[in-house]
Formats: C-alpha cells, structure tokens, sequence
C-alpha cells in the first residue's frame, strides 16, 4: 500500500506544479534532458535520446509523444522549472496495470524529490486512473532507484534476466509492484498474494463471491515464483465475514417471510386499489 507524503515532503514540495506535459514545455523539457542524458544512461537505453539531436527534431519527436494517447507524460515543476519527467505505460501482460518510468533533472538528484514525485505519481495512477496496481522495473544494481521504490511501498516481486542496459546495467531487472488499496485488502482478507488476483473479478464487490472459486484462483494466479511472499495467520476475516453476511441475509428472509405472513388476510379483501378509489369519489 502506497506510502504518503511525509511533513517533511509536504513542506518542501506541496507547491510544486505537477501536471501534464504539452508541447509549450517543450523548451523546459529540452534544456531539463540536456542536462541530464549523461546520468540517465547509467542504466537506462535512452533509445532516440541517447544522443544530442537537433533542436527541431527533438520538438517534433516531442511533439509526437504529447499527441500518444497511449502515454502520459507527466512533469513536476518549481516556479516553471521542470524538475523531473515521467511517463504511464500499459503493462503487457495485464490491462488492470500500469507502468512507470521516471528520470529528474540531474540538479535534482539526492533531495527527494524523486520519492516524492513517485508519491504522487503512484496515487495518481491508483485512485483517478483506477489501476490496480503500478510496476516499475529497475535495474538490479540501481541501489538508489530500488530505495525509493520501497519508500513509496513497491514491494519486490521478481528479479529477470534481461539484456544489460546503460553504461552500469548489471543485465537483471527487478519489478516492483505497488497494489491498490482493493487488492490489499482482499488478499489481507481472504489470506491470497495480491499478484494472483491483479486480474480477478472478485476485485469489483459484485463478484467478490468468485474469491472461492478455485477454478477461477488457479486460472488467474501469476504463474512465476513470487518473491517476498505474504504470510498470514489464523482464519481468514473474509471467510468469518462471509458467514457472517450469509447469516444476516437468511435472518432478513426470515422476518420478511412472516412480515408478508401478518399481511396475508388483507390480501382476501376484493377491493383493488381502483375500486377503493371510486369508493370513496362515490361517497362524497
């Protein structure tokens, strides 16, 4: 479960703009990763910005990723200096998810500011775009990176081997993950890994009767090794309120059951709701 902000970020960032991008910040945005491509490539391939491009080429790549309606770019800024840039993706193997990717402005580093950027963009993902979880992968040595996962509440699910990125890239990956409050609670409830049920329909309260459907548990469950996993004891709460709820309901049908029996003998009188009517008109 996500972190919040401390005091201490409250006071020193809270008035910092955090928004959007659009294609007037691109000047920022440019003077911002000019200075920062040197320290991004330590364990990132930058791809098209690896290197210094022209002024008007960089605009219009720019440009294009504002026009993504795939993915959001989102910038952090002081008194319209951008400070750190970050973006939304899809995660590829679920659509309840989203990726975060995120580098600031190398006069920005070691502050916290980043932690407190991820803060933000974290929450944003979680409660007004609705996702059920946030991923973010880093690299195995980035020691700085994976430390501020954790202070945000990214708990370590995996390490991958992958093909090594960046100047220091140590060729394994890490995913973090970060739940939403949803998910949490229901494996805390019914003593389930929050992975297995990123994609499971008892995450919506009118299906939450499908927690016990095994066929469904194993259908959906993540199918690699889970580092880290959750340890729970006793009865699951989940089980203990589901009876519970059972038992309210079959006590509601039994009192409704003899509110109708005491209303039953009315039901002999031959007067409709119309004839009552004409009744009483006929009378006056």
């Amino acid at each position: 479960m996500i972190n919040w902000a401390t005091e201490d970020e409250v006071n020193r960032f809270a008035d910092f703009e955090f928004r959007i991008l659009t294609r007037n910040d691109f000047p920022e945005f440019a003077q911002a990763y000019r200075e920062s491509i040197e320290s991004m490539s330590t364990y990132l391939d930058l791809g098209y910005f690896s290197q210094q491009r022209p002024y008007l080429e960089m605009l219009k790549y720019f440009q294009s990723m504002i026009k993504d309606r795939t993915v959001d770019l989102f910038g952090i800024f002081d008194k319209g200096r951008l400070l750190g840039v970050a973006n939304y993706y899809w995660t590829s193997y679920s659509e309840n998810g989203t990726q975060i990717t995120l580098w600031m402005r190398s006069s920005e580093r070691g502050q916290g500011l980043g932690t407190y950027f991820m803060k933000r963009l974290s929450s944003q993902a979680l409660y007004e775009k609705k996702f059920r979880f946030v991923e973010l992968i880093i690299d195995e040595k980035n020691m700085a990176s994976r430390k501020m996962a954790e202070k945000v509440g990214y708990e370590l699910i995996e390490i991958l081997d992958v093909d090594t990125q960046g100047k220091l890239g140590s060729g394994k990956y890490c995913r973090y993950i970060l739940f939403s409050g949803e998910i949490d609670s229901l494996a805390m409830n019914y003593h389930k890994q929050p992975m297995d049920l990123i994609d499971h329909p008892a995450c919506d309260k009118e299906y939450r009767d499908l927690i016990h459907d095994e066929w469904i548990n194993q259908y959906l469950a993540w199918p690699w090794e889970v580092l880290n996993k959750r340890v729970y004891e006793g009865e699951p709460f989940g089980h203990v309120l589901d009876r519970l709820m059972e038992e309210a309901r079959i006590e509601d049908e039994y009192y409704l059951k003899k509110e109708r029996e005491k209303l039953r003998p009315l039901s002999k009188l031959n007067y409709s709701r119309s004839n009552i009517g004409w009744a009483i008109r006929s009378s006056k």
